[in-house]
């Protein structure tokens, strides 16, 4: 699961509420998956993942320390063809029957059970496992995996193309808004702040900027190309500010994060609270800049999800200054992680916003923040969590959320 107590070092195996999230999902048996239900899946589903698993290597599962039952996952026709044992495979996963149950809940990612040790790559690589893991999500959910066909789905309420670059304003049509978001997962909405408001909301920021040191476990901290370090990312800002606290829960917000669902409520206390993100030029280590993600990137789908980010921003935003991107619709879909210049022809939108915007999008639509050009770049942008009952029912209060921007470079971190 993607969530931890502050501070990396902090393994989420060792945390009792996590093992009871666990808990309360049907135990999905080892062996009988691959033999009976992974069969039945495959017929309803195979067709899903055939074209995005061709020319795939094979995948095996293994329990155990080498001495359990192992299957191995091939690429074919239909989908996939189920072997049993793992001596030909070219990657080998060994896992608990545990973690291979919360794997196929969505509960562990391929990142979040190597990263946390629940799994061991035992041959080939973590890349090989990530490979199949749209495939697999797609096989369990039936969610096609994302690609340029989504261009089709893109359609407003009329059936005519989306203009993605469209800016809504607070007075526009709320249907007309949500049926947007619920399509291209996400929203821009001009002016929904005064000018007064986003410099008010500026000098608070710049307060918790002055009173975060490094070290500070609910900070993210980066070092720029001339060795300073240089903060990036402020969670639970009520720790400096009441006021952004208390922005929490402005009706605006609720107005419109709640496009997404009526059930959704402000994360005043946990999943990082109120926090802020600061662009700085010129990072060269750490998280300043956040390749392409989605923010159940090591797991918790089932848990989180729904969850919805609402962004207000400070100050304008644009390719000098760092700004947001998306790829329209695909927090409907299973996806593959990319990286900067793999988009292709996927609907990537870059979102130039003012101070005073509301930025909405799903934790589960990809996006990223890359390096901004410019080199006096400061964006700063302020973010507040919507999330379901469930999310607060499983998940305690104060805690911080561990983002993943390169699944793929898991052992260096």
């Amino acid at each position: 699961i993607r969530l931890s107590l502050v501070g990396s070092e902090m393994c989420i195996r060792d945390r009792p509420w996590v093992e009871a999230i666990a808990r309360a999902f049907e135990p999905i048996p080892f062996e009988a998956f691959h033999r009976a239900r992974l069969p039945a899946l495959v017929e309803r589903n195979g067709h899903l993942v055939a074209d995005d698993l061709r020319g795939a290597s094979s995948l095996a599962f293994r329990t155990g320390d080498g001495d359990g039952e192992s299957f191995t996952w091939i690429p074919c026709r239909e989908g996939v063809r189920i072997a049993e044992g793992d001596r030909d495979a070219d990657t080998v996963v060994e896992l608990s029957p545990e973690t291979f149950s919360e794997h196929i809940h969505e509960l562990l990612t391929a990142a979040g059970a190597a990263m946390t040790q629940r799994a061991v790559i035992a041959r080939g690589e973590l890349a090989g496992w990530q490979r199949w893991e749209p495939a697999i999500q797609s096989l369990c959910s039936g969610r096609a995996i994302y690609g340029p066909a989504v261009r089709r789905t893109l359609v407003d309420r009329d059936g005519a193309p989306l203009d993605l670059h469209r800016r809504f304003t607070p007075r526009d049509d709320p249907d007309e808004m949500r049926h947007f978001l619920a399509t291209a997962g996400f929203l821009h909405i001009e002016g929904v702040f005064s000018a007064d408001e986003s410099s008010e909301y500026g000098a608070e920021v710049e307060h918790a900027r002055a009173a975060s040191t490094p070290g500070d476990p609910f900070s993210w901290w980066s070092v720029d190309a001339s060795g300073h370090e240089v903060v990036t990312r402020i969670n639970y800002l009520g720790r400096f500010s009441s006021r952004l606290q208390a922005l929490s829960h402005d009706a605006r917000l609720a107005r419109f994060a709640g496009l997404a669902g009526p059930r959704l409520r402000v994360c005043d206390d946990r999943l990082d609270g109120p926090m802020v993100f600061v662009k700085n030029p010129n990072v060269v280590k750490g998280q300043g800049d956040l390749g392409w993600h989605v923010d159940d990137g090591l797991g918790g789908h089932p848990v989180m999800c729904p969850l919805v980010q609402a962004g207000i921003q400070l100050d304008r935003a644009d390719a000098a200054n760092g700004q947001l991107k998306v790829l329209a619709g695909s927090h409907r879909y299973a996806k593959h992680w990319i990286g900067w210049g793999e988009e292709g022809e996927l609907p990537d939108v870059a979102l130039e916003t003012e101070p005073g915007d509301l930025t909405i999008h799903y934790g589960d639509t990809m996006h990223t923040t890359p390096p901004p050009t410019a080199a006096d770049a400061g964006r700063r942008a302020l973010y507040y969590k919507f999330a379901e009952q469930k999310t607060f029912d499983w998940i305690p209060a104060h805690l911080s959320l561990i983002h993943i921007s390169e699944p793929t470079r898991l052992r260096r971190i």
